[in-house]
């Protein structure tokens, strides 16, 4: 099982240095624009479609499960800390597996989407026509790892039910006190 967590860590941290040079990018995209646009009055006509099909994208999808992993997600945990810690296992368990369907059907759809553009050499009309699967295809990849994350605390939390022994750690209790 810790081989397992440790293949899942491991692409969680291909994906965060991929979503960092994507960061860089749109950090550097921007600013060459910004400065051709003020400067020379010459601005980057793809950065938008660049930035907003791709980039930003890449980003988001490909950090879901290692921000999911450092329990770094907006979550209302407030009523939960309150809880003994088998039902907050309980509650963990349940919010894993409404993940799981969740985004288990959020990949499926994207990737049929990634699918048909990809079948269609789908683009967008601008300067450069970008091709749209690239962008649709980050959806089910990032979905995917989440799921699979989400999978592998779910086992977990049930073995851990079965056979009392720890397999997966709790969750951190916030910061929040009611001071």
């Amino acid at each position: 099982m810790r081989s397992l967590e440790r293949a899942i860590a491991a692409i969680e941290w291909l994906f965060a240095v991929i979503a960092t040079l994507l960061m860089l990018s749109i950090m550097v995209t921007v600013f060459a624009d910004v400065t051709l646009r003020y400067l020379f009055n010459r601005p980057l006509a793809w950065a938008y479609d660049l930035i907003s099909l791709y980039l930003m994208a890449g980003v988001y999808f490909l950090v879901l499960s290692g921000t999911f992993a450092a329990h770094a997600h907006v979550g209302v945990d407030i009523l939960v800390q309150q809880l003994p810690a088998p039902l907050r296992r309980v509650c963990d368990l349940l919010s894993c597996l409404i993940g799981i369907g969740l985004f288990g059907l959020i990949a499926w759809v994207g990737a049929q989407r990634a699918w048909v553009n990809w079948v269609s050499d789908e683009r967008i009309s601008g300067v450069i026509a970008w091709p749209t699967w690239v962008a649709a295809a980050l959806v089910p990849l990032g979905c995917g790892l989440l799921m699979l994350r989400l999978s592998y605390r779910s086992a977990g939390l049930l073995l851990q039910f079965a056979t009392g022994r720890e397999y997966v750690a709790p969750l951190p209790i916030s910061g929040y006190t009611a001071e």
